[in-house]
């Protein structure tokens, strides 16, 4: 069977590669777990200075990120992103420890590398990142309600924080796809450049930023998080999304029509 996540670490740089291309990579319960693990050992790697988030590309396309939530794979089963409705309690739920809280409280630079659909949990994921590259065909979109489902991964504060709050609500209410070129204008991504120069400008940035001290790349993002809002404000919002999903989640699962 194939990895659902390919961990790679080279020259300091840690590359977490969320690997579904048959779906975009869409999160199941499979993938939800193995990036949780991953972004946790990249965190604690003392081999690694720099974290890079993306996903493989589907067939015939250059590159990937990750379509969301695995609900195409779940619907019509009883399951909602992958997982029982009465275990979105135990994903979600654990909003301190996640992949997205993660990337973002971690001591080390975290960079998506956006070359495909960044939609709904990726869409978050994206955020959660320090730095955000996008390829010239990638695109951006919450996608959420359409779903009968409200937001997850700390997309809702991080979009907030990242372009306040009116692109935060153009996000979650119109739920527009945004071109990469969209998103540059709305300071959603740092640079778009074409799908074949994705990699290589993101490695650029990776390498530039491996040759700052540890202790000065920690102590940065240490005062940047805390320069954005206090801990404690941040962990309630987190928690206050995770509940309204689970919500949403028990609420479409009860709304879905069983199977005979």
């Amino acid at each position: 069977m194939t990895e659902v996540l390919l961990l790679d670490v080279a020259d300091k740089i840690g590359t977490i590669t969320l690997n579904r291309p048959a779906t975009r990579n869409a999160l199941n319960a499979e993938l939800i777990a193995a990036l949780d693990a991953a972004v946790k050992r990249m965190a604690a790697d003392d081999d690694v200075k720099v974290v890079v988030l993306t996903g493989a590309p589907a067939a015939g396309q250059s590159g990937g990120f990750c379509s969301g939530g695995d609900v195409k794979g779940a619907r019509g089963s009883g399951m909602e992103l992958g997982v029982p409705p009465d275990a979105l309690d135990g994903d979600l739920a654990r909003h301190d420890t996640h992949a997205a809280m993660l990337l973002h409280l971690m001591p080390k630079p975290s960079i998506a590398m956006v070359g495909g659909p960044a939609v709904g949990a990726g869409c978050s994921l994206a955020a959660a990142c320090d730095l955000r590259f996008a390829s010239d065909d990638a695109v951006f979109a919450a996608s959420f309600s359409p779903n009968g489902l409200s937001g997850d991964y700390g997309g809702s504060f991080f979009w907030t924080r990242i372009g306040g709050t009116g692109l935060a609500r153009r996000l979650y209410l119109m739920n527009e796809k945004l071109t990469a070129a969209q998103a540059l204008e709305l300071g959603m991504v740092h640079e778009v450049v074409p799908a074949a120069q994705l990699r290589p400008r993101v490695m650029e940035v990776a390498a530039r930023l491996v040759r700052t001290p540890r202790e000065v790349l920690a102590r940065s993002k240490d005062n940047l998080n805390q320069a954005e809002d206090e801990v404690a404000r941040r962990r309630f919002l987190f928690a206050n999304e995770a509940h309204n999903q689970i919500e949403s989640g028990r609420a479409r699962a009860a709304r879905a029509p069983r199977p005979p």
